[in-house]
């Protein structure tokens, strides 16, 4: 699995080039290609079963926690490709996976649902 960004959601310039972002898309923070390719390595399958499946991750911050959505874009060479971006909706049964793996409390597994649409 490997991590490109799109140049959408983006108001710098990155490895994929100068910023087009678009007024619907979400704007990401700010984040080094080390952050970027971390919450890509650590983000889970909406379905593991099909490798192009979205997958989402979260980082905790002095605000909270973000989530990110990674998209599939392509396959390369064997390998599927993503490109990422902030969300506000993350499917129950990942949030599920995040507990069951100890990575959301079980607090904050209780409190997500209703805070995150």
């Amino acid at each position: 699995m490997r991590y490109w960004p799109n140049p959408a959601h983006k108001e710098e310039t990155t490895e994929a080039g100068p910023p087009r972002w678009r007024p619907h898309k979400s704007k990401c923070p700010l984040m080094s290609i080390e952050e970027r390719e971390t919450l890509m390595a650590e983000s889970v399958p909406e379905d593991a079963a099909r490798p192009e499946s979205p997958r989402y991750a979260f980082r905790d911050t002095a605000h909270g926690l973000e989530w990110f959505a990674g998209r599939f874009t392509r396959m390369v060479d064997g390998e599927a490709e993503y490109h990422g971006y902030p969300t506000n909706h993350v499917p129950i049964r990942v949030l599920k996976r995040l507990r069951d793996d100890g990575r959301l409390s079980d607090a904050q597994y209780r409190r997500l649902p209703r805070e995150l649409p």
